[in-house]
């Protein structure tokens, strides 16, 4: 997705309140994610914006924009660049993702420091949108993918939009299973190892899946293969989650033997072309949280363009779209799993396939009952 624009005109103090409670709500959000150094870091944040200190000047630009901008993280992915680019050593200390290991307590200090010191650079870095693009997500993605294989017996053609980096379009070349191993579906020894992200699997998984084909969109892709992407994906993975950068390291490593199509485009615009083409197979259209950051418009386009070519599908050209998105779309985890639900056509029937967590994990079959 493209940078996010800013204003010359100072924000109000509703702005201000309003972002310290959408601080607050995330820091809480990472906390039930298991990171306890952003829970401490956004709460600070969020007291920063009120005494008008280091924090406030670099997000001062943007604290007009609407809550669904994700400025708090956005910002926090700013100073964890400059943390990658071994420019705030005092702060790495207290960051994993480059070897630190000092506790969370005493984070805040070298925190506010580095973003005083490099304020003029960060405020341009938090123009940038959040590029996290979730490999754990695949977990429950896959069990879809998987589903749909089984169901129709006909090679799949996959298509994600907001793809980022095409990272997860590589899901087939991951490993599954849950944590006893008694049900595991992927390589063994892929790079990207998802086993113990079903707690619940599918009762019938198929052994053998053709993707016939991948491709996906972003209105601001990543080539994986290059630094400034690799940087992107890293600095938006919170640092202390060490479990979610490894799985990161290897779905590049893998992106880089393996490359898939990613567009630049919007989805809207995208998908005229790719659900126009219907080849043999089931056409699969994917996202997981994307959907709030699609604005309202787009959204609507998107499902009347899915349910137009639905009803010219047919038995070996079925349309699918399967996704792994909050209901309604929420900004902040609030700690209830997401729901992976997939639409078929021929036929518009739509099924709960399961529920994960925000990042993939705890993924639970649901029989997929329609809805």
């Amino acid at each position: 997705m493209p940078a996010v624009s800013d204003r010359a005109a100072p924000p109000s103090s509703d702005d201000i309140t309003r972002w310290q409670a959408r601080l607050g709500a995330q820091a809480h959000s990472a906390w039930q994610l298991g990171s306890s150094l952003y829970a401490d870091l956004l709460a600070r944040v969020g007291d920063d914006l009120g005494v008008r200190g280091p924090c406030f000047t670099v997000m001062e630009p943007y604290l007009h924009q609407a809550s669904s901008s994700a400025l708090g993280l956005r910002f926090l992915a700013a100073v964890h660049r400059i943390v990658l680019r071994r420019q705030a050593p005092a702060l790495a200390l207290h960051y994993p993702s480059v070897g630190g290991s000092a506790p969370v307590e005493g984070a805040w200090r070298p925190f506010r420091n580095a973003v005083e010191e490099h304020r003029t650079v960060l405020t341009d870095l938090t123009a940038r949108t959040c590029q996290t693009n979730e490999v754990g997500r695949s977990a429950a993605l896959a069990v879809g993918l998987l589903w749909l294989a089984h169901t129709y017996e006909l090679p799949l053609h996959h298509r994600e939009i907001g793809a980022s980096a095409g990272l997860n379009l590589q899901w087939d070349a991951f490993t599954y299973g849950t944590a006893d191993r008694s049900v595991t579906w992927g390589p063994a020894d892929s790079a990207v190892d998802l086993t113990g992200h079903w707690e619940v699997p599918p009762p019938t998984i198929p052994r053998v899946v053709e993707v016939a084909s991948r491709a996906g969109c972003d209105p601001r892709p990543g080539d994986p293969t290059t630094p400034e992407t690799r940087e992107d994906l890293t600095a938006s993975v919170w640092p202390d989650q060490r479990a979610r950068h490894a799985r990161l390291k290897g779905a590049l490593a893998l992106a880089s033997e393996r490359p898939v199509r990613v567009d630049q485009a919007g989805a809207g615009e995208w998908l005229l072309d790719v659900l126009a083409e219907r080849p043999p197979g089931v056409t699969v259209v994917t996202h997981s949280v994307v959907w709030r950051y699609i604005p309202e418009r787009e959204r609507e386009v998107i499902v009347q363009l899915l349910e137009d070519h639905g009803r010219d599908a047919d038995e070996q050209h079925p349309i699918a779209w399967l996704r792994l998105e909050p209901t309604p779309p929420k900004m902040v985890y609030d700690g209830r799993p997401y729901p992976l639900t997939v639409t078929t056509w021929p036929g518009g029937t739509t099924r709960v396939l399961g529920h994960a967590q925000a990042h993939g994990q705890g993924f639970r079959w649901n029989d997929g009952h329609a809805g």
